[in-house]
């Protein structure tokens, strides 16, 4: 038998050509691809604003990311894995409205409650726990006003910037009275105040510092609100935690204690926040930012006699 001849053509395999619904697929998943390239993808979720947000009957607001409520508003969380500072959470706050630091880590009033826009700008329309009835006390620009929270007190004396001033250079964080050394200092009442003061610390804070916590009515829900006195040269008699106290009893006399070569009384509200409670509190933490927020003393002060909103 003859061999084939290696100049023969072999024969070859006919190419098969793909379904159309192989070609119909392939087709569809591109267009999806393209498609794909301009497609922004799902809106994020809306921010809504705390005031937008509030609910009836004093129903927490709805907040954004890295937000909580903390009634009808937002609280600002730190950066996921961001070390706490010294001073702990008191000292997350930023500069806004610091003040001096004392004995204690004191916490800033970058979240802070603000005056309420029916209550009165002028210091002239309230009282305070000292000065005369129908006058009110003047007010101090402090040298270290601008120091850290849990800042240390300067190693010289703490000076006074200028003249003492009619209305203090700011809301945030309490305010420095000018005082006589030895003048008393007296309780207030709160405006909407329910029942007596409390003394609920007395200690180094801000120097010596007395401590007052009040149960104000705030429309549908009593607020308890801690009044801080700081710099006294000591408490007054019988003043000493756990007591009761009525509008006009003493409760120390002004000093320089924290404030060396400057005579003042600080003078600060802060706002307890929902689920803190005092008893089960170490008394030193009072100015920690997790546990209560600086509160523009307007809201809180009682107005002076002929002042009206």
């Amino acid at each position: 038998m003859r061999a084939p001849s290696s100049s023969q053509a072999r024969p070859t395999r006919a190419a098969v050509s793909p379904s159309p619904l192989v070609r119909g697929a392939a087709a569809s998943a591109l267009v999806l691809a393209l498609g794909g390239l301009d497609d922004p993808g799902p809106p994020p979720p809306a921010v809504v604003p705390p005031a937008a947000a509030r609910g009836g009957a004093g129903a927490a607001a709805l907040c954004g990311p890295r937000t909580v409520p903390e009634g009808a508003a937002c609280v600002p969380l730190p950066a996921p894995g961001a070390p706490l500072p010294e001073g702990g959470a008191a000292a997350l706050y930023g500069p806004a409205g610091a003040r001096p630091g004392g004995a204690g880590a004191r916490s800033q009033a970058h979240e802070r409650i603000p005056r309420r826009p029916e209550r009165p700008a002028s210091a002239a329309a309230y009282a305070f726990p000292l000065g005369a009835p129908d006058q009110p006390p003047a007010f101090l620009l402090v040298e270290d006003a601008a120091s850290q929270a849990g800042a240390p007190l300067p190693a010289g004396p703490v000076a006074a910037v200028g003249a003492a001033r009619p209305e203090p250079p700011s809301w945030a964080g309490g305010v420095e009275l000018a005082a006589a050394r030895g003048e008393r200092v007296a309780a207030l009442k709160l405006e909407g105040q329910e029942g007596k003061a409390e003394v609920v610390f007395v200690g180094e804070l801000s120097g010596i510092t007395v401590a007052t916590a009040h149960d104000v009515r705030d429309v549908d829900r009593v607020r308890r609100y801690v009044l801080l006195h700081g710099h006294l040269d000591r408490p007054g008699p019988g003043v000493v935690a756990g007591a009761r106290l009525d509008a006009g009893d003493v409760i120390g006399y002004v000093g320089e204690t924290g404030s060396p070569g400057l005579v003042r009384l600080h003078l600060e509200a802060r706002q307890l926040r929902e689920g803190a409670r005092l008893s089960d509190l170490d008394p030193k933490r009072l100015t920690d930012a997790a546990v209560t927020v600086p509160c523009d003393l307007r809201n809180v002060l009682p107005l002076r006699q002929g002042a009206s909103l």
